[in-house]
């Protein structure tokens, strides 16, 4: 697909969050914040995410563990892809998004998003190239899957390619294939020269005969891989909700260091897989970078900034990486000795 229309697909989508936004605010009036550490105002929660890669991992703990539950929240899981989970949040159809580094574009297009917390601010990827490819540089003039434009994926290999010093992101060209299965598809098909993949499709690229061209992970590219945001009413209306959200998330990240079996075992149903190379692949791939104080860093998100275009983004120029984030969830889990009675917060 080429540039420009790429931009006018994603220039539509926006114009779609600007309808549901308007939606929103006629429809759900904010009430008042309470303070944190009450009881939950809003019982029954809705959560996205995006893939079944062994990241959320945490989610999956919660939800299967009882964790939500145990503070106080009737939870359901839907799996959404970015562009359609957004929609669906700012039009009060979800009260929490798995996101990743859109969650700025859209703010800076006007929806009142924020990010509440966390889980992994550093690309843990890799970018997989078909058989016949020995090298990183043999892809220049090629093709690279990824899911969605301006998200984890394509973001991740772009800034990875620039710090190689072998090519940069301008030798290749991107095709946008929705889920990490499909770009695997594609890239054993033919259909792309490579794809970045996240585990477990890793080892199954391995398997298959693929050529692991760079590991993303090692590139150390600061980026907001997995978190969480919610709307600015939200966050006023359900305050409590919110932090008993945290609270799971953040247990469920000890729980999964501490007892490897209980997240592997989640990995295991949510990524449709008994194989056990796979989900403990999975596993050693995210686990050592789940972060359980949840904390939004500045960083990734300035990351993010730097990469967009002021012509796309006017609003990009006056903001500030603090305009994204509302820490107060995560900072009130440190302040009340929460994370202490779990043990390491890390």
């Amino acid at each position: 697909m080429p540039l420009t229309e790429r931009s006018q697909v994603y220039r539509s989508g926006l114009r779609s969050i600007w309808f549901v936004l308007a939606f929103a605010f006629l429809f759900f009036p904010v009430r008042a914040a309470a303070q944190l550490g009450g009881r939950p105002e809003k019982s029954d929660f809705t959560i996205s995410y995006t893939q079944a890669s062994g990241v959320f991992a945490p989610l999956w703990v919660a939800q299967e563990n009882g964790l939500f539950k145990k503070y106080g929240l009737g939870t359901s899981l839907k799996l959404l892809n970015t562009q359609v989970a957004t929609q669906s949040l700012i039009a009060g159809e979800l009260d929490v998004i798995s996101t990743g580094p859109n969650v700025v574009d859209v703010r800076l297009q006007g929806a009142p998003v924020k990010y509440i917390g966390a889980s992994l601010q550093r690309y843990i990827l890799q970018l997989w190239g078909a058989k016949g490819l020995n090298s990183l540089a043999d892809i220049r003039g090629k093709t690279i899957g990824v899911t969605t434009p301006k998200t984890v994926a394509e973001i991740a290999t772009r800034e990875a390619l620039k710090k190689t010093g072998v090519l940069s992101d301008k030798d290749v060209s991107f095709i946008y294939l929705q889920t990490v299965p499909a770009i695997l598809t594609a890239v054993m098909s033919g259909k792309t020269s490579a794809g970045t993949l996240s585990a477990p499709n890793t080892l199954k690229a391995r398997d298959a005969g693929l050529t692991l061209l760079l590991d993303i992970g090692q590139t150390n590219v600061p980026g907001m891989h997995l978190a969480w945001a919610t709307t600015e009413r939200i966050i006023k209306s359900y305050p409590n909700s919110l932090y008993a959200f945290l609270k799971a998330i953040a247990e469920a990240t000890v729980l999964s260091k501490q007892n490897p079996s209980v997240a592997k075992k989640a990995i295991g149903k949510y990524t449709n897989t008994d194989d056990a190379r796979i989900i403990d692949d999975t596993y050693e791939q995210f686990a050592p970078y789940l972060d359980a104080s949840l904390v939004v860093q500045v960083e990734p998100i300035q990351g993010h900034m730097m990469y967009l275009d002021e012509k796309e983004f006017p609003r990009l120029k006056d903001a500030r990486p603090t305009d994204f984030i509302d820490n107060s969830f995560a900072e009130q889990l440190k302040n009340s000795g929460f994370l202490q009675t779990l043990g390491r917060a890390k």
